[in-house]
């Protein structure tokens, strides 16, 4: 499997007044004003007509981010497919960013993963990715995610140390803990939560005690296994009653039972679990979580 991310210049005019110098002034010819309020729908309307190649790869498109997925049996179509993004960017006036562009390979299995395809011209293979704010690696873990949250949050640590030396009262430093160090940790969670092992959530878990036991956060702070139930649930809630949400196709059909005995969060049809297809996945998870 196959994951590009693809960036696009961006071109716009500015014009800055700064002690008496005005900078010149560039005439737009391409692009979308960046911060401009009808700047998402229209680039919406303008990557509207980029599709893989193939039937069997698939193109998910974030604002300027562009994610090729190609599955391990079309390895062949990798080229063709790179070389059609470059087409379509030339027709749209814009700039296939190849010095951005980075590939990486997963493998499902350690012992019987086959070969790596051959590397794509100009486009560097990395072991991990950065995915709209969540790292991925090509193991599909949760490893390297955990040690950039640790990281970030020992930084922040440190600067809520110097800000309760300077007199922050401990209710404001709760309120910074929880608009950081818990949000990050709990920025989607129900994606990356599930191939969390039990290392990495024991290694959570110090840093909430550490943060206890230092003053930075309230004693009754959930556990990390809590936080992440919470978060399951409330998208979960989230996907099930909206039936235009990104997810809702995704979930199993209902089945008719012609009895009750008690009340069910969800009355849909349970997936078989395989090796590939766990409860590391999101609704794999939470399908069996409420079904007994």
């Amino acid at each position: 499997m196959y994951n590009w991310v693809l960036d696009f210049f961006d071109s716009h005019a500015h014009c800055t007044k700064y002690a008496g110098l005005v900078s010149a002034i560039a005439t737009i010819h391409a692009s979308v004003i960046q911060g401009s309020a009808l700047g998402p729908a229209l680039y919406i309307v303008t990557a509207a007509d980029l599709h893989p190649v193939h039937a069997c790869n698939r193109i998910f498109k974030f604002a300027d981010d562009t994610y090729l997925v190609v599955p391990g049996v079309s390895t062949d179509t990798c080229q063709a497919e790179i070389e059609h993004l470059h087409t379509w960017a030339t027709a749209n006036n814009l700039q296939l960013n190849r010095a951005k562009t980075k590939e990486i390979v997963f493998s499902a299995g350690r012992n019987c993963a086959p070969p790596p395809p051959p590397l794509c011209p100009d486009i560097k293979r990395e072991t991990s990715l950065r995915v709209l704010g969540v790292i991925v690696n090509d193991k599909l873990t949760a490893a390297d995610h955990v040690a950039m949250l640790l990281s970030s949050s020992s930084r922040m640590l440190y600067a809520m140390r110097v800000l309760r030396a300077h007199g922050t009262p401990a209710t404001s430093l709760h309120d910074i803990f929880h608009a950081t160090v818990v949000s990050r940790v709990e920025y989607a969670a129900p994606a990356w939560s599930g191939m969390c092992s039990a290392t990495d959530r024991a290694r959570l878990d110090s840093l909430l005690r550490r943060s206890k036991r230092l003053g930075y956060c309230n004693d009754d702070l959930p556990a990390i296994a809590d936080l992440f139930s919470a978060a399951d649930d409330e998208f979960f809630r989230r996907v099930t009653s909206n039936s235009t949400h990104v997810l809702h196709p995704y979930l199993p059909v209902k089945t008719d039972i012609p009895y009750e005995l008690r009340t069910r969060p969800h009355c849909m049809t349970l997936i078989n679990k395989t090796k590939f297809l766990n409860d590391t996945d999101f609704i794999i998870r939470l399908l069996y979580k409420y079904s007994y």
